[in-house]
């Protein structure tokens, strides 16, 4: 469970970084999101892993890490 754990949290700082990084308009910005964000439970569907505690285990380590850039680097959710 800790390699999914790692990589949500890969896929949170991915994700957020492409934002602070790429300012785009708002509709492409949030498609870019949700393809690096959910790109990692697409692997863990296609290695036949997914469940809901896999998934569980790469939110928690996805989102605090993603939200914690929107609120102290990118500044946009303050």
């Amino acid at each position: 469970m800790l390699i999914l754990f790692l990589a949500g949290i890969a896929a949170g700082v991915a994700s957020a970084l492409y934002f602070f990084y790429n300012y785009q308009p708002i509709l492409l910005n949030g498609t870019a999101h949700a393809a690096i964000f959910g790109s990692g439970l697409v692997v863990i569907f296609l290695a036949k892993r997914l469940t809901a505690r896999a998934a569980g285990w790469y939110l928690v380590g996805a989102l605090p890490i993603h939200l914690a850039i929107h609120f102290l680097l990118i500044g946009d959710l303050a």
